[in-house]
């Protein structure tokens, strides 16, 4: 799940009246224990405080998820910036942010948590990306990778991943969004988050199918372009409400 997704979604909702507080949190922390905020003025907070403080400042929570190389939509300070590199993904409202921090208590039976990690923020640009774009960009990417990893000779996959494959099948089926989100958006998210399970089940057997390094090298490359696609299709669905 794409915490910082979910939390732009359900706050974009939650601005328009479609949702309440309580459904924004209950989204966003779902079976967790109840997640926390750290840092700045909402240090100890619980996380409706933030969102509430984000409704009165009014404009739009968005997701951001950054990688080295690409860091659009991203405001400063450095600290912030770096937080949001380190963990992938931020969500980025007036003035201020949160970065999230998955807590697990294994081996306790103890339902993990998230740590908000929060930022005063500066203002920046909005990277926008439309849902009809970004299902383009993905449908291309698909097809490319595809092309790429068999003529590579390389399309193999880990041994005894039945089971894997078949969540990564069904990723798309668990999503929490909030009632009214639009439907092409909905649809898009799914093949993504099906898409990213795909990715991981890829980067836990980095040699695929293939042989020796130069078969490795060739994997990823095939792979890297659909990489980026679906991180801009996740960005273009879970911001598609959110207001600039």
């Amino acid at each position: 799940m794409l915490r910082s997704g979910v939390l732009a979604a359900w706050s974009a909702a939650f601005v328009a009246g479609r949702a309440s507080l309580d459904q924004v949190v209950d989204a966003v922390t779902g079976d967790d224990a109840p997640h926390r905020v750290a840092g700045g003025e909402f240090d100890g907070a619980p996380l409706h405080d933030v969102l509430a403080q984000w409704r009165r400042a009014g404009g739009s929570v968005r997701a951001v998820l950054p990688v080295a190389g690409d860091v659009r939509g991203v405001p400063g300070p450095t600290p912030f910036k770096a937080a949001a590199l380190e963990a992938g993904e931020a969500a980025v409202a007036a003035g201020s942010a949160l970065v999230p921090e998955p807590v697990d208590f294994y081996p306790s039976s103890a339902p993990p948590t998230v740590i908000w990690h929060a930022f005063a923020t500066e203002p920046a640009p909005v990277d926008y990306v439309s849902v009809g774009d970004a299902q383009y960009e993905l449908t291309t990417a698909i097809r490319e990778s595809a092309t790429a990893l068999f003529a590579a000779d390389v399309a193999g996959g880990v041994d005894d991943i039945a089971d894997a494959l078949q969540d990564a099948r069904r990723a798309g089926e668990h999503l929490e969004l909030p009632p009214g989100f639009p439907p092409r958006a909905v649809a898009l998210i799914a093949q993504a988050e099906r898409l990213q399970a795909v990715l991981d089940l890829a980067l836990a057997d980095p040699a695929g199918g293939a042989v020796d390094r130069m078969g490795m090298a060739a994997r990823t490359s095939a792979l890297r372009p659909l990489a980026t696609a679906v991180r801009r299709a996740r960005l273009a669905a879970y911001n598609a409400e959110a207001r600039d």
